[in-house]
């Protein structure tokens, strides 16, 4: 789905002075202005498309969780946060209360990473900052 429409192209091209190189459009244009109302029609569709894929995606997980039957909240849990996932994210996608979530991340942190959990050597700092 094409969100850039040719309202918003026009909008855009149609603004002559942005402003200072960091300030925000809606510092520049009035609310009322027919180029700021495309471009907030713009952001409503792209936060309306986020919610979608974000739904999406779950219902994706869910399926794999489904297929790899995991069905215990604990290991569906720590299966998600080695996967990278948040506890907060976590939630979202299996029916756990976040402090359910968060003891079962802490727990799993402390079985398998002990009290190397946080230290990172110079080495892998140099490299993860030559990664960015």
């Amino acid at each position: 789905m094409d969100l850039i429409t040719p309202d918003l192209s026009e909008a855009l091209n149609a603004i002559d002075n942005w402003g200072a190189l960091r300030e925000k459009i809606d510092n520049v244009l009035p609310p009322n202005d027919w180029r700021m109302k495309e471009i907030i029609k713009f952001r409503k569709q792209i936060a309306s498309a986020e919610k979608l894929r974000e739904q999406h995606d779950i219902k994706a997980i869910r399926q794999e969780l489904a297929k790899r039957k995991l069905t215990d909240k604990q290991y569906q849990t720590e299966f998600l946060y080695q996967h990278g996932l948040s506890a907060g994210k976590i939630t979202k996608i299996i029916d756990i209360p976040k402090s359910t979530a968060d003891q079962i991340i802490l727990n799993y942190r402390n079985n398998h990473y002990g009290e190397n959990r946080k230290v990172l050597k110079i080495t892998d700092a140099l490299a993860l900052m030559r990664a960015e």
